[in-house]
């Protein structure tokens, strides 16, 4: 099974369109005014940002938005330490980098209202692996 998108409200998605852009590498395919942009990165994954209030009727988001985030993965802390000083030069709040689970990350809060982490790859514990698979 392979995960081929992810579609996120974003409260501004220009904003949240032109960071993945500029900051990750995503390229947008299609883009349907302030409502809509679907991007794509290297992998193909593609990610959807997407503002349609209707759709939030009967939803509920968490209240504690840093549960709801994305996740980019670096080759090395000291990439994980350019990016955030990238964002950091740029203007962004970025929590500044530290261990967590084993990796070396940051999060700041997208103009979109949802989180973005930028970490190294968290190490998997054994007690974390279930018949051969990870949990």
């Amino acid at each position: 099974m392979i995960l081929n998108h992810i579609n996120l409200y974003s409260h501004d998605t220009d904003a949240d369109r032109a960071m993945f852009e500029r900051y990750f590498g995503l390229h947008t395919l299609v883009l349907r005014g302030p409502k809509m942009a679907i991007m794509q990165d290297d992998n193909g994954l593609v990610l959807i940002l997407n503002h349609f209030e209707s759709k939030l009727s009967g939803f509920n988001y968490p209240k504690s938005f840093d549960v709801l985030h994305i996740g980019f993965i670096r080759d090395s802390r000291e990439a994980v330490d350019a990016l955030y000083s990238r964002l950091n030069k740029d203007g962004w709040d970025v929590q500044a980098p530290h261990n967590t689970h084993g990796a070396w990350a940051f999060y700041f809060k997208a103009k979109g209202g949802y989180f973005v982490e930028v970490t190294t790859l968290t190490p998997i514990r054994p007690e974390e692996v279930y018949h051969g698979h990870t949990a």
